[in-house]
């Protein structure tokens, strides 16, 4: 079963007996297969939440930051240098941060001009607009705030030559659609990414965002 025994749309349980992974898990997944995992076995990863999008050997070095733990990172203040990963996946996470623009213009640091974020965030399409709550709501996971599609349009507040590639993966297990996120500096990542995209079949878009 799913987290409170929630079921996939199609009435099946969501997490896999095996590997513990849920619908969105493997609809990223399956974005990273179509982006070529064995392009990335000269690069470095920053992963914030252990998941099971990506697998730590796929990458020449491979950091986790987990909550609540030692290797705990500031999303707002990542205590790393400039320019020192190639790969950054933060699935869900973003949500739980008290500033977010902060926070995505940290990953714009961090990351290399050649190399990418991977981001998620809870369904974008279920609001009209993003809502703010104020706070971390524990009645809403630890939430600070419900996203909605303008999330691209707080991208572009952080990093306003940022590139944003919008893909819809879905799960190959429940056949559960998901939306996820490629933040890039590189015009060359961004359509490179796109190209992959389509030739696997998974629909995506490159924006540019105006910055509010």
């Amino acid at each position: 079963m799913g987290p409170k025994e929630r079921l996939s749309p199609d009435g099946s349980p969501p997490r896999c007996a095996d590997c513990g992974s849920l619908e969105r898990h493997r609809a990223y997944r399956t974005a990273f297969q179509a982006l070529d995992p064995a392009r990335f076995s000269a690069l470095s990863a920053l992963q914030f939440s252990p998941d099971k999008v990506v697998e730590p050997d796929w990458f020449v070095a491979h950091e986790i930051s987990e909550f609540g733990t030692e290797t705990e990172l500031d999303l707002q203040a990542i205590e790393r240098p400039d320019d020192c990963y190639d790969v950054i996946v933060v699935n869900h996470v973003l949500e739980h941060v008290e500033d977010d623009i902060a926070a995505v213009a940290e990953l714009h640091r961090v990351v290399r001009e050649e190399g990418f974020v991977f981001l998620s965030v809870p369904d974008p399409a279920r609001v009209e607009a993003t809502r703010e709550y104020g706070r971390a709501r524990e009645d809403k996971h630890g939430h600070w705030r419900i996203y909605g599609p303008d999330v691209v349009d707080r991208f572009a507040r952080a990093a306003p030559e940022g590139l944003v590639v919008e893909l819809h993966p879905v799960d190959p297990v429940t056949l559960a659609p998901d939306t996820a996120f490629v933040l890039t500096q590189s015009p060359a990542v961004a359509n490179d990414t796109v190209d992959r995209l389509a030739a696997a079949g998974i629909p995506s878009r490159l924006i540019r965002s105006q910055a509010a």
